[in-house]
């Protein structure tokens, strides 16, 4: 018979290999909100991120953050309830110096960031939610909370693409006065994280320019502070770098309407999408607040 040791050996082997399997699934599967293989074996789809938005309107900042990409076709938006035990955060660094005359780094990422190793949250926003559904806003400048309006709820998903075509996602939208955010300088960092009670780790998903972190080989960054993206992995760090005296147009922030897949042009989400590629949302951008667009229907 085989002792307590062998038996627990195979079964660990076993897992290994369940997890080596769901692995490969998830590459053939590409970046459709694809990363975070530990919060998809737990089910915790609803802490994992999806993507985010970082753009001006009218001298306000709008930051749009999504979650939750496994939401079904069936749930509405009196049905849906954000996790309680989940706290989202949105991170800004207002003081990190970013040049912008490497063009190969201007197209891949928007910019050089001069020192990666000292990116910090300058700002920060904590989103949480009740049993009611109801948010709960904070910051470390508390009276920016006064100035900010926040959305939460669910939308229509905004990525631009044809496996997203009728689906919809979690969205904090975050807008507020973008003079009271910027600090001798029209350059921002934004990044957002979410952290899920009881499991290891700082946070359990990151999100910053859009695609980066959600293939397969990137998946440490999701679980890693920006800077440490370059102090541990040498990579340039996974944020959305915004000179807010120019228009936002990806890579420079990202704006509701860019196509980001045809964009970056990952030859692995394009051949999951197959033609025709589309080259607009589904349903048409919010002209107000919050500018997403409304759920789909069941």
């Amino acid at each position: 018979m085989l002792s307590h040791f062998c038996k627990l050996k195979l079964f660990l082997g076993l897992l290994v290999a369940i997890g080596v399997a769901l692995a490969g699934m998830d590459t053939v599967r590409a970046a459709d909100h694809g990363d975070t293989p530990l919060l998809k074996s737990l089910m915790r789809h609803d802490t994992r991120l999806a993507g985010s938005f970082a753009f001006v309107r009218d001298g306000n900042l709008v930051i749009a953050v999504t979650s939750n990409p496994a939401i079904l076709p069936a749930i509405t938006e009196s049905k849906f309830r954000f996790p309680t035990d989940v706290e989202f955060r949105i991170a800004i660094d207002n003081n990190s110096k970013v040049r912008f005359n490497d063009p190969e780094d201007l197209a891949k990422f928007g910019g050089t960031i001069v020192q990666p190793n000292k990116i910090k949250e300058d700002i920060f926003f904590k989103i949480t939610f009740n049993d009611d559904n109801e948010p709960k806003l904070r910051s470390n400048r508390p009276e920016l909370v006064f100035s900010a309006m926040l959305f939460t709820g669910l939308r229509d998903d905004p990525f631009i693409r044809k496996p997203r075509i009728g689906r919809n996602i979690a969205a904090i939208v975050l807008e507020l006065p973008l003079a009271t955010i910027l600090n001798g300088q029209p350059t921002l960092l934004v990044w957002a994280t979410a952290k899920a009670a009881g499991i290891n780790g700082p946070f359990q998903d990151l999100a910053g320019r859009a695609l980066r972190s959600m293939f397969p080989e990137n998946d440490l960054m999701n679980t890693l502070h920006p800077r440490k993206h370059f102090q541990n992995l040498g990579v340039p760090p996974d944020v959305i770098i915004f000179d807010t005296s120019l228009p936002a147009a990806f890579p420079n922030g990202r704006e509701l309407t860019n196509d980001v897949v045809d964009l970056v042009g990952d030859p692995r989400v394009l051949a999951n999408d197959g033609p025709p590629f589309p080259k607009k949302n589904d349903v048409p951008f919010l002209d107000v607040f919050p500018y997403l667009a409304p759920p789909q229907e069941p």
